[in-house]
C-alpha cells in the first residue's frame, strides 16, 4: 500500500504550508484595505505605460501628416520610451519615416531596421521604406533585398505592389541602369491609361538618358494631352524636359518656346534660365545669355555652389569677349605721321633766353 502511505504523508505535511499562506492572506487584506487588488494594481501600471506609448505614437502620426517632422520624431521616441522593453514596431516605423523626410538617412535606416526586426507580420511598408532609404544611401544591393521582402504576401498590383515596382525602378536608375529601370517604371504604371505622375516622369527621363528623344518628347506631350487626371502633374518639369528633347534634335525655337512656358508658370525657375542662357550662349547672343546666367545665379544662391562658380567663370570670359568686340579700331594715320611716331624724340637745346 505504498501509494496510500505516501498520500497520507503528504496530507500530514500540508499544515506546514499554512504559514506562507497566512502571510499571503495578510497581504491580500492589506491591498484590499487600500482598495487595490494585486492583479488590478499590476494592470493599472501597465495600462498607464501602454496608454502613454499609444498616445505619443498617435500624436507623432498627426505631426508627421502636418509636416512637423521634428515634433513627430520627439513623439515617436517617447512612444518607444514608454513601451514595455522598447517593443513598439509601429512607432519605430513612423520614426523612420520622419527621419527619412528630413533626409537623415542613417537614423531612418536604424529605426526602420528595428521596426522590421520587431514586426510580427510581413511589415511590407517598413521593408519598402527601408529599401528607399538604402537607395538614398547608395546601398543598392541591400535595397534589392528589402524590395523582395516588401513583396511577401502581396497579390500582383494590389495594395502597395505598384509602389514597390516603382522603388525597384528607382533603385535600378540610381545604380546606373536606366534601361532596366525603364521597364520597371512602365510596369509600375500598369496596363490601363497611365495616371501616376512620379513613375511617368521618371519613365520619360529614362528615355532621355538613353537618348531616345522622340519617344521621350511624345510621352511628355502625352501627359499634357491625356484626358486622365494626373495627380501632382508638374507642368514646369514637363516643359523643361520637352525643351531639352527639342534642343537635342536641333529644334532651337521649340526649345525656347518650352522654356518660356516654364517661366510663365514660374518666372524664378532657375533651370529654365540656365537652359536659356546656354542656348543663347551657343548662338553668340552674349548679352542676352549673360542676363539669363545672372538670373540663374540669383535664383541658385548658395545652394548650387559648383554650377554658380562655373557660371561666374563663363560670364567673366564672355564679358572679356564683348569688350574686345567693342574696342574702337586704331586711327588710320599718314606714312609721315607714322614715321614721326616711330622716331625717338630729339633733345631740345637751350633756347637762348
Amino acid at each position: 500500500m505504498p501509494a496510500i502511505t505516501n498520500r497520507f504523508r503528504a496530507s500530514r505535511l500540508e499544515p506546514k504550508a499554512t504559514l506562507p499562506l497566512a502571510f499571503f492572506i495578510v497581504g491580500l487584506l492589506v491591498l484590499a484595505s487600500a482598495g487595490i487588488a494585486p492583479a488590478q494594481a499590476k494592470k493599472g501600471v501597465d495600462a498607464n505605460t501602454a496608454g502613454a506609448s499609444d498616445k505619443n505614437y498617435k500624436a507623432g502620426i498627426k505631426m508627421f501628416e502636418r509636416g512637423d517632422y521634428d515634433g513627430a520624431i520627439d513623439a515617436e521616441l517617447q512612444a518607444v520610451y514608454f513601451a514595455r522593453n522598447g517593443y513598439q514596431p509601429d512607432a519605430y516605423y513612423q520614426l523612420g519615416l520622419a527621419y527619412q523626410a528630413k533626409k537623415d538617412y542613417q537614423k531612418a535606416y536604424d529605426a526602420l531596421s528595428k521596426s522590421c526586426t520587431q514586426a510580427m507580420s510581413n511589415a511590407n511598408e517598413a521593408h519598402l521604406a527601408l529599401a528607399q532609404v538604402c537607395t538614398a544611401m547608395k546601398k543598392y544591393d541591400e535595397a534589392t533585398k528589402e524590395e523582395v521582402k516588401a513583396f511577401e504576401g502581396l497579390h500582383y498590383m494590389e495594395g502597395i505592389y505598384p509602389k514597390i515596382l516603382f522603388q525597384q525602378a528607382m533603385n535600378l536608375d540610381a545604380s546606373g541602369n536606366p534601361e532596366a529601370a525603364l521597364g520597371k517604371f512602365a510596369e509600375a504604371l500598369g496596363r490601363e491609361k497611365w495616371k501616376d505622375w512620379e513613375p511617368w516622369i521618371h519613365y520619360c527621363e529614362c528615355l532621355m538618358k538613353l537618348k531616345k528623344w522622340v519617344e521621350a518628347y511624345q510621352s511628355l506631350d502625352g501627359m499634357l494631352t491625356t484626358t486622365t487626371t494626373i495627380k501632382g502633374l508638374d507642368f514646369e518639369r514637363v516643359h523643361l524636359d520637352m525643351g531639352i528633347c527639342a534642343l537635342a534634335k536641333g529644334n532651337h525655337q521649340g526649345a525656347l518656346d518650352n522654356w518660356h512656358k516654364v517661366l510663365e508658370y514660374n518666372p524664378d525657375n532657375k533651370e529654365a534660365h540656365l537652359q536659356l542662357a546656354l542656348l543663347l550662349d551657343s548662338e553668340q547672343h552674349l548679352s542676352s545669355a549673360i542676363a539669363e546666367y545672372k538670373y540663374f545665379m540669383r535664383m541658385a544662391g548658395s545652394t548650387d555652389d559648383v554650377r554658380v562658380k562655373q557660371v561666374e567663370t563663363r560670364i567673366a570670359l564672355m564679358e572679356q569677349m564683348m569688350h574686345k568686340e567693342e574696342a574702337p579700331p586704331p586711327v588710320q594715320t599718314s606714312p609721315y605721321l607714322r614715321k614721326q611716331q616711330q622716331e625717338p624724340p630729339q633733345p631740345v637745346g637751350d633756347p637762348g633766353f
